[in-house]
């Protein structure tokens, strides 16, 4: 437990109706998250209906451990996609970027659940575990770098909760909620795409004369970029469990917006001596003459490359509304389904300077509702050996349009198979294994990012983002 309690915080990435994980247990990624609300296989129950904590009659420990890897590509539509790099170079029509290796694309994904009885009605649980997240990882050259190259975004979620048995068939539940945000978004500066949408067409070759002549500093190469956002919020969420006959039982929860407070952190922009002069350039010289003639605010954007700067966000992440109908067939067979419905329409994505109240960036994406369909089945094959596997379909919450390389969101499909062992009446031993395959994204689109000197070049491509989960636990019963 004290394990879990330490390592959870550390990492949790996966993604499903946009950023939201469902991959919670073992048991749950290799049936695709069928039954949620309604099977309390495990104590992973309380993150789906607290209202089925009354199912356990003894005190319950679940330990997860899950290993998951991201494969990311892009790939070129047009030919000359994206700003030039230092070395002239750009994608071409077709043209493979692939960032599928490297220690940072595999991710170790803990979580722990507790159910403990106190009386034959009230059961109550808690749970530490991440409740949204992504990865994104380009090649640093890839086109569109300068909409971002790396996204990291964790949401971690402490539950503590109960379930009461009203009577015989029919149990509530309620879980209160803390959760942790954390986002880093990393990307290329390219000053030169920056420039020539700054000012009017002209203004780069006028710059590079004025260099050549030594009136101005050289505009600088590409250097990268960070902004990483914490932030927390409460929530709450409700839910019931009926159970019509002994072998069937139905579950329902409801958990409203979460909005974070307080979501604030950094914005770093690598300094060097290039990007220093320039700065110092902006500030006064030709800029302070020319500028205003050319649409220029040489001092504001000056401020703007501050290399160290606090910023902020307002993040709302969705409601969800879950239903499962789980059904014991016959001795051998389980059968289950679950739909959920997460409605992101509030949903935003707008950065600003804390110090100036300035738009780092605002990012249009127009979201909408999740709708996932999830059907899986438990076999015991042995007396001790029972198998899953699971299938799940899900739409995504933003169109081609509006997509952006660090949210490649688009319709999914989810996949899993998996065993569980029970060696004994206490212990229960699982293994899983779990794909989520999102379909190939268009991206580029997107020309409503504002300030238009922070979109990021002219880029279009095919974005492919697809995650492999194997997931091993441990239920201990007391």
């Amino acid at each position: 437990m004290a394990f879990s309690i330490t390592a959870f915080s550390l990492s949790q990435q996966a993604f499903a109706g946009g950023t939201a994980n469902d991959n919670q247990s073992t048991m749950g990624i290799a049936t695709a998250g069928a039954g949620q609300a309604a099977e309390a296989s495990d104590a992973s129950v309380i993150f789906f209906n607290p209202a089925a904590l009354t199912r356990f009659k003894r005190i319950e420990v679940l330990n997860v451990a899950s290993i998951a890897t991201f494969d990311n590509d892009y790939t070129s539509t047009q030919n000359n996609d994206g700003p030039p790099t230092d070395d002239g170079r750009e994608g071409s029509a077709g043209e493979f970027f692939s960032r599928k290796d490297g220690t940072d694309s595999a991710l170790f994904i803990p979580g722990l659940f507790v159910a403990i009885p106190v009386s034959p009605k009230l059961v109550v649980g808690f749970s530490a575990s991440g409740s949204h997240g992504l990865l994104t990882r380009y090649r640093e050259d890839y086109p569109g770098r300068g909409s971002g190259r790396e996204s990291d975004l964790k949401v971690t979620r402490l539950n503590l909760g109960f379930g009461y048995k009203l009577s015989p068939t029919l149990s509530v539940g309620m879980n209160g909620s803390y959760e942790r945000y954390f986002q880093s978004i990393k990307l290329r500066v390219n000053f030169r795409d920056a420039v020539s949408k700054l000012g009017p067409p002209g203004t780069v070759a006028a710059l590079d004369t004025a260099a050549a002549i030594g009136a101005a500093p050289p505009i600088p190469g590409e250097t990268d970029g960070k902004l990483r956002i914490f932030g927390w919020a409460f929530n709450a969420q409700a839910g019931l469990l009926w159970e019509p006959t002994d072998r069937t039982r139905i579950g329902a929860s409801y958990r409203p917006k979460t909005r974070f407070n307080g979501n604030q952190g950094e914005l770093t922009i690598n300094e060097n001596a290039d990007t220093a002069a320039f700065r110092d350039f902006l500030r006064g010289g030709l800029i302070a003459i020319g500028g205003p003639l050319l649409g220029v605010n040489g001092p504001q954007a000056a401020g703007d490359l501050e290399p160290q700067q606090q910023a902020r966000q307002s993040v709302i992440f969705p409601d969800e509304f879950r239903i499962s109908l789980f059904h014991h067939y016959s001795p051998k067979l389980d059968l289950m389904a679950t739909y959920t419905y997460q409605d992101y329409t509030e949903t935003f994505l707008r950065y600003e300077r804390v110090a100036t109240g300035r738009v780092i960036e605002d990012v249009p994406q127009n979201f909408k509702a999740a709708h996932a369909y999830r059907v899986g089945l438990n076999y015991k094959a042995y007396k001790r050996l029972t198998l899953h596997a699971g299938y799940g379909m899900e739409n995504g919450v933003v169109g081609d349009d509006l997509r952006i390389p660090i949210l490649p969101d688009n319709d999914r499909r989810f996949y899993g198979i998996g065993a569980s062992f029970t060696p004994s009446r206490d212990t229960t031993l699982s293994v899983a294994y779990g794909i989520i395959d999102v379909d190939a994204s268009v991206v580029g689109n997107n020309d409503q990012v504002t300030p238009v000197e922070v979109s990021g070049g002219e880029f279009k491509g095919i974005a492919d983002l697809d995650a492999d989960f194997v997931s091993f636990s441990l239920i201990q019963k007391f």
